[in-house]
């Protein structure tokens, strides 16, 4: 079995953040468990406290919410980037 590149793990995360499809990752790494939870649990809350705020902010915060998936996919890439180093 090949091993698998932590800069790849990185690069999933960060890219699939943006899109709003944190996980993706994860399950790379071989945590498909942990990376469906984080998958699912992101859509729904990013959806929950997305509109919430779209709405009390009448719209503003839509410029700042690829900035916020970009954001939650870098510190979900930079773990698992670590994951995979410690755990290879």
């Amino acid at each position: 079995m090949r091993e698998r590149d932590p800069m790849v793990a990185l690069l999933l995360e960060l890219i699939g953040g943006f899109f709003g499809f944190l996980g993706i990752g994860w399950i790379y790494v071989g945590r498909p468990t942990a990376g469906l939870v984080l998958l699912v649990s992101y859509w729904l809350l990013d959806w929950v406290i997305g509109l919430i705020l779209a709405v009390g902010t009448l719209g503003a915060w839509c410029c700042v919410w690829p900035a916020q998936n970009l954001l939650f996919g870098a510190v979900s890439g930079y773990l698992a980037y670590r994951w995979l180093e410690e755990h290879p």
